[in-house]
């Protein structure tokens, strides 16, 4: 195994920035008060901008495992921050974009947040009254951005045209005039949606995902959606794998190749688990990868800094 700290000692821990800025950020959008919300919004992003640029596959393996520790709208905003962070820096988009595109993330639904964690409960479609919600709300939501004291005008127009296309189709032409900030949120927000079960289906494999969108949103042509399953890879860090020796195994890292990934077995081909976790190369035939698991198919609560602490040994 690689003998290369997988994070920075220096910069914050990401195990502990997931749960400590979940909590931050759920406060901060439940409960917005003029007088700290620019501020606050400013420290958040400050903190998720230098754990991902300090520990990537680290933060990935988070954005993808971690837990909805306060519903899954405030998750999804973290995660999209997460995504957008990663993919700006691919695209070598300056800082002062990539803070944008995270406070973007954070706050691009702060105007329906309580019905987005309906949503995903409702075994029905939207209702009328629900749909023209959803349709309002990036406005509403540069609206109550706008009276909490956010003045930069980059940040209020991506939250106002984040929903560049219907449900992350391909993009219109002659598409100029279109803010790229919007629409690297727009795909981001998309992708990651999809990720996530709702009451009317479990949730999808995450390379079935990356598929599907590139199959709706254009392909080659689009490079937002490009750049997304680049970063992100056909199995990032956080996913739950199958190998072709039968075991279920966990990403840690993306490889050499993106079918390759740095992994560690958790079940046998039986499903008893290994007492200690089994790093697998899977560019070898028997530890081939053959499949993604979706989420909820793997009931385990892993230790994730003792599964990296073991990766590097």
């Amino acid at each position: 195994m690689s003998s290369t700290p997988w994070h920075d000692p220096a910069a914050p821990d990401p195990f502990s920035v997931w749960h400590g800025v979940h909590a931050r950020v759920a406060h901060l959008l439940r409960h917005p008060t003029q007088a700290v919300f620019s501020d606050e919004l400013d420290a958040v992003t400050d903190i998720i901008l230098r754990t991902v640029d300090a520990a990537p596959e680290a933060s990935l393996f988070e954005m993808i495992y971690g837990e909805e520790i306060a519903g899954y709208a405030v998750a999804h905003s973290l995660q999209t921050a997460f995504v957008t962070a990663l993919v700006a820096q691919r695209m070598g988009w300056p800082k002062q974009d990539r803070q944008t595109l995270i406070r973007a993330s954070l706050t691009m639904n702060i105007a329906m947040l309580d019905l987005q964690d309906t949503l995903v409960r409702q075994p029905t479609s939207p209702t009328l009254k629900q749909r023209q919600e959803i349709d309002s709300h990036p406005q509403r939501g540069r609206d109550m951005l706008s009276a909490l004291g956010i003045s930069d005008e980059a940040l209020l127009d991506t939250v106002a045209l984040h929903h560049v296309t219907p449900g992350g189709h391909a993009l219109p032409s002659g598409r100029g005039y279109l803010s790229p900030l919007a629409c690297l949120v727009h795909y981001a927000d998309v992708y990651l949606a999809r990720l996530s079960p709702r009451a009317t289906r479990g949730a999808l494999a995450i390379n079935l995902v990356a598929r599907e969108l590139q199959a709706s949103a254009g392909g080659a042509s689009n490079p937002y959606v490009t750049a997304i399953v680049q970063e992100m890879g056909i199995y990032p860090p956080g996913t739950f794998v199958k190998l072709r020796n039968g075991d279920t195994a966990i990403v840690l890292r993306r490889g050499a190749t993106p079918d390759t990934p740095l992994v560690s077995s958790l079940l046998r081909a039986d499903g008893t688990p290994y007492l200690m976790t089994q790093p697998a190369d899977t560019t070898e035939p028997e530890h081939k990868v053959v499949a993604a698991l979706p989420r909820g198919l793997v009931m385990l609560t892993l230790n994730r800094r003792r599964l990296y602490d073991q990766a590097e040994g």
